[in-house]
């Protein structure tokens, strides 16, 4: 990347500023994959079709993008939620009665779910299944690289279902992506069908939604979940995966529980903003920040039935 090709840093003005430590975890926390960090502590990356780069300053958050890309700023300001709404949310957390969370919340002050693109995001999950979030970094870049627009600087979009429909065999296997090459073809060639599909699912209701994105291959309860969540804003979306169950069950006493089961005391327990608590109970137990066993809710939640 040269360096000539930046903008020179610039303030990013936003309603509650974002530490180093949260930003390193929203940027690098399995919500997007497109972020990469730089040896001066800056993170770079691409949502949609912008290339930009942040990082913590002396007067808070700083930003500089592509000369000419008139747009960037604003698209920054969108995806990291500058206007704060997701802060209101915040506070209105149980948190105050919930130990847990309430440690979760303060390891990550800030911490937000990032407004992404669904395409982008759909990509990005179906490439999640059993691997760690580098890994998931690794086929993304490939995919990007080998099918995508440049976009500058050595960077590239992410490929369109086309691109990635007609792609050979060999190149999808030299992203990495083992089986995964077959939900994503078999995703491509379906939402082709459908060049309006990312309006048609948007305009459902966050259930229908759900049942929708379970018809693509490759897509199960979790990965619905997660690009409900992080791909189409649907922040009373919970998903579940290891260090969820995790966290739920030492801390909030439901070892045993099937994940449907954890899903459905999320949703009840953390209510509108469940989504965001669930990134701070992710984010807490993937590094450490929850002591297993330690921490229970006074009040023990009733056992939601299982689902039919």
């Amino acid at each position: 990347m040269a360096a000539a090709e930046w903008t020179s840093w610039r303030p990013l003005r936003l309603a509650e500023d974002i530490p180093a430590g949260t930003l390193a975890e929203q940027m690098d926390g399995g919500q997007s994959f497109r972020w990469s960090r730089e040896a001066a502590g800056s993170w770079v990356g691409v949502f949609g079709r912008t290339l930009a780069a942040v990082r913590p300053g002396p007067q808070g958050l700083e930003w500089r993008g592509l000369p000419g890309a008139t747009q960037a700023e604003a698209d920054l300001r969108r995806y990291l939620d500058a206007e704060g709404s997701q802060a209101k949310l915040s506070e209105a957390l149980p948190w105050r009665s919930d130990p847990v969370l309430r440690a979760a919340r303060a390891a990550y002050p800030g911490l937000r779910i990032l407004r992404q693109d669904p395409h982008e995001t759909l990509i990005g999950f179906l490439c999640s299944s059993n691997k760690r979030i580098v890994q998931i970094r690794v086929m993304v870049a490939a995919l990007a690289d080998k099918l995508g627009e440049p976009l500058g600087a050595g960077f590239h979009a992410m490929p369109t279902w086309q691109e990635i429909a007609r792609a050979e065999d060999a190149t999808l296997r030299a992203c990495s992506l083992g089986y995964r090459a077959a939900y994503l073809r078999g995703t491509a060639k379906q939402l082709l069908a459908r060049p309006r599909w990312a309006e048609e699912f948007a305009a459902l209701p966050t259930a229908a939604l759900l049942e929708e994105l379970q018809t693509l291959p490759g897509v199960g309860p979790k990965v619905a979940a997660c690009v409900a969540l992080f791909g189409f804003g649907r922040l009373e979306s919970f998903p579940v995966d290891t260090w969820v169950v995790q966290a739920l069950g030492d801390a909030y006493g439901l070892r045993g529980w099937k994940p449907a089961q954890l899903e459905q005391f999320g949703k009840a327990h953390f209510g509108e903003a469940a989504g965001l608590a669930q990134q701070y109970l992710f984010s807490a137990a993937r590094n450490g920040l929850l002591s297993r066993g330690a921490v229970i809710v006074p009040t023990k939640p009733t056992r939601p039935r299982p689902r039919k």
